[in-house]
């Protein structure tokens, strides 16, 4: 008797054991079980004309049921809204927005930009699909899901408006004071500017900005709170005005990504790593941000990278600054199959640029990128 009770005893703290041992595991997601996020609005088949004249009023807005995940302890859910032509499957799409929010409000202007960088023709109606991808973290696919897809139809209109220039000059910089040889810098529409540009520190090493190539006014300096990494920008429209404060260089030697708000008047310079990597479903290290393949820089101009490499026809790639890392990286928003414009990401928190397009036929290529104008260009070997 006392046998069996001792087995039985044994029986149940093991039976325990294993209850509490189960009860340790941790919880694994099930995407089977996953519901899809739905667009909800605009209605499918609803039609936008597009007009420069209401340029900065609300086109649409985007709405959508939030995504379910298995699991409640989750980190908040992206949405990625996707753009295409509707009979492109979604190979050339452009993200226009990542938010945790589950609606996205466009403008007229910012809508008929997009479709003009992709091809869109003006003054004809284009059918175009709208999708939503979801997903917890960018470090895999696996919690990636996407809506169904929204088909709207939407006319864009010509606008070959071009934004006035202005110049990066500076002790600090390649070109010196010469006002005559100022560098022009790249707009991103809003009155903001860009441009990377090799800084060298110096106890006398400043930047300004200039609109008038061969003219010290209109010019934007600063104030004496300005710093080598923002500031306030104050603006002298002509020389009859006071000269602001220049904008001193950082410590430390390098190519800086530089940005100037014009109309919100402040600025912002970042030291980048130097270097850069090619990521990315069209290349041979597909999205694994450790096996990026290093570009070649130039070695008299320290802005300029370069590399040969062999690309697949479809897919997409970016730029990468710093080996395993997502941010900085550059995208396109622009980007076609020879080249574009460059789209600087310098933090994790900004939004994600698109990719780069593969250039639709499989071979070798030169890509070579200009960090200083902003371009890359894709040309086959």
């Amino acid at each position: 008797m006392k046998k069996i009770n001792s087995l039985l005893i044994l029986m149940i703290g093991i039976g325990l054991l294993l209850s509490c041992e189960k009860k340790d595991e941790e919880p694994v997601l099930n995407m089977s079980q996953t519901e899809a996020p739905a667009i909800t609005a605009p209605a499918a088949g609803e039609a936008f004309v597009l007009e420069k004249d209401n340029a900065d009023s609300l086109m649409a807005t985007f709405k959508w049921n939030a995504a379910k995940y298995s699991l409640d302890e989750l980190e908040d859910v992206t949405y990625q809204l996707q753009m295409d032509f509707a009979d492109s499957n979604f190979k050339n799409l452009k993200d226009l927005a990542a938010t945790q929010e589950t609606e996205y409000t466009i403008k007229v202007g910012a809508m008929n930009a997009n479709l003009l960088t992709m091809g869109a023709p003006t003054g004809v109606a284009s059918d175009m699909a709208f999708r939503l991808l979801a997903f917890v973290n960018n470090e895999t696919d696996y919690t990636n899901i996407y809506s169904g897809v929204t088909t709207l139809s939407v006319t864009p209109y010509e606008d070959v408006t071009e934004e006035k220039l202005i110049y990066l000059l500076g002790s600090g910089t390649t070109v010196g004071w010469d006002n005559a040889a100022a560098l022009p810098m790249t707009p991103l529409g809003d009155g903001t500017y860009a441009i990377v540009e090799h800084l060298t520190p110096a106890s006398d090493a400043y930047i300004k900005f200039i609109s008038v190539l061969g003219f010290w006014a209109p010019q934007w300096g600063t104030d004496a709170t300005g710093t080598w990494d923002a500031g306030p920008l104050v603006y002298r429209p002509t020389e009859d005005e006071p000269d602001p404060d220049a904008i001193p260089v950082g410590d430390t030697e390098g190519n800086y990504y530089i940005l100037a708000d014009t109309v919100g008047l402040t600025y912002e310079t970042m030291l980048t790593s130097g270097e850069l990597y090619l990521v990315g479903d069209a290349t041979p290290a597909g999205w694994d941000n450790t096996a990026g393949i290093p570009f070649e820089q130039d070695a008299e101009n320290l802005t300029k990278f370069s590399l040969t490499v062999s690309l697949n026809a479809e897919g997409g790639m970016k730029f990468l600054e710093v080996s395993g890392e997502w941010a900085p990286q550059w995208g396109s928003y622009d980007g076609t199959v020879s080249g574009g414009t460059l789209a600087y990401r310098p933090t994790e928190t900004a939004e994600d640029p698109p990719e780069i397009p593969a250039p639709g036929t499989s071979g070798e290529y030169l890509i070579e990128v200009d960090l200083t104008a902003m371009k890359y260009t894709l040309t086959p070997q």
